[in-house]
């Protein structure tokens, strides 16, 4: 099965917009409501400003170097692997892995 498109999320989105409003009032209608229409104004900002992008002749994808922070576990003797160090984002690696588990950067 293929992958969704842009525009097939955002047409479930509106569906999912359409099948809550007829719910009765309720706070958790209220709150549902208000993550699809983010969700949806998202999409469309996203999709505008890949086309933007496009258009101008920019990459739309930037890698960013990873941000979060990594505490590393002790190490202790009986428990040492080969490790390596991704090149995005500086995580350890098991040498075993085709990709960073911390942000997901192929090797």
């Amino acid at each position: 099965m293929a992958q969704p498109t842009l525009e097939e999320f955002r047409r479930w989105l509106q569906s999912e917009i359409k099948d809550i409003e007829e719910i009765e009032e309720s706070i958790d209608k209220a709150k549902r409501l208000l993550q699809l229409e983010m969700a949806l104004q998202e999409a469309m900002v996203f999709d505008a400003a890949w086309e933007m992008r496009t258009e101008a002749s920019i990459d739309p994808v930037i890698r960013e170097k990873s941000v979060r922070l990594l505490s590393s576990a002790p190490e202790s003797e009986s428990n040492i692997t080969s490790m390596g160090i991704c090149t995005s984002c500086d995580a350890e690696i098991d040498e075993d892995l085709e990709f960073c588990p911390a942000c997901g950067e192929n090797r």
